[in-house]
């Protein structure tokens, strides 16, 4: 797999070339920092997957003991967005630009089924996605008047990802003890990213100016770092670390396979896995941020 070491040298030839050109063409130099905030979503991956399986097994098992069907328990893609970001103008076109930034998305999402009082099960989700990126990018000006100017963007980043996530199980059986778990912990991964995007910007005054941009990125993990504390109703409790594995699961109440998520430091070969691999869980997508560039000097 060299797709990444192309495609990073690639990027790292085109800022290259972009700082030359600007040095080539004119002395002007001109230091600004940019301050941004926004929405953006996720792909999520394999998580999408994961959940889009649970939810078919829920509708499935309510299906066989004659229940309505449960709601979905739901992901989060959207969240918000910003950037920090020193960027040293070579030229009135061309500029590099050096960034740090935050994405964040969260979700509390619950679902129930049963039939009360003789039978009732709940589950619960409760994952937050962050990353933090260090950007570098390449940027192009295109002056539309002599206040505003478009601008194409584009670089390469190294990400720092982190999940936290809860996950509740709880099963009811009138008559019996209440069956219940927990899940709960933390994975975290890093590795480069791509983005690219294309921008408004206004001048205000000579050393102010606002803009808007839309940005999209592509950036893949799939070599989590976990750390599991698993908890039953009695207080026993399991801590274990490994990484996530995608995996198709048979459940024999239903006879079908299912997607889910298993976490074992060696690739799972239990009876009743098929398609086992790494978990892929992508943080690629794209957001809108508005935010206020400050020029320092020339």
């Amino acid at each position: 797999m060299r797709r990444k070491p192309v495609l990073l040298s690639v990027t790292i030839l085109c800022i290259f070339f972009l700082t030359t050109a600007g040095n080539a063409q004119d002395s002007y130099k001109k230091f600004n920092l940019k301050f941004s905030g926004g929405y953006g979503n996720t792909a999520q991956g394999d998580l999408d997957e994961v959940l889009d399986g649970l939810n078919s097994q829920l509708a499935d098992l309510a299906a066989m003991v004659g229940l309505a069907n449960p709601d979905d328990v739901e992901n989060v893609n959207w969240g918000l967005d910003f950037e920090g970001e020193f960027i040293f103008s070579l030229s009135k076109k061309f500029g590099v630009g050096l960034g740090v930034g935050y994405m964040e998305r969260k979700i509390d999402s619950s679902v129930e089924f049963g039939l009360e009082p003789l039978i009732s099960g709940s589950f619960s989700w409760e994952p937050k996605y962050t990353a933090v990126p260090i950007n570098l990018s390449g940027y192009y000006y295109l002056p539309i008047n002599s206040k505003m100017s478009a601008y194409l963007k584009a670089g390469i980043g190294y990400y720092f990802a982190k999940i936290t996530y809860k996950i509740q199980q709880e099963f009811k059986v009138l008559g019996y003890p209440n069956d219940w778990e927990q899940n709960e912990g933390e994975a975290k991964d890093n590795g480069f990213g791509f983005h690219g995007g294309l921008g408004f910007e206004y001048k205000m005054t000579e050393s102010i100016s606002l803009y808007a941009e839309g940005m999209g990125r592509y950036v893949n993990f799939k070599n989590w770092d976990v750390d599991n504390t698993w908890t039953d109703l009695s207080g026993y409790t399991l801590r274990q670390s490994g990484t996530f594995w995608y995996v198709e699961e048979y459940v024999e109440d239903t006879g079908k396979y299912y997607p889910s998520l298993e976490l074992s430091e060696q690739k799972p070969s239990n009876q009743g896995l098929r398609n086992v691999r790494k978990a892929e869980i992508d943080f690629s997508g794209f957001s809108f941020r508005i935010g206020v560039k400050i020029g320092l000097g020339k």
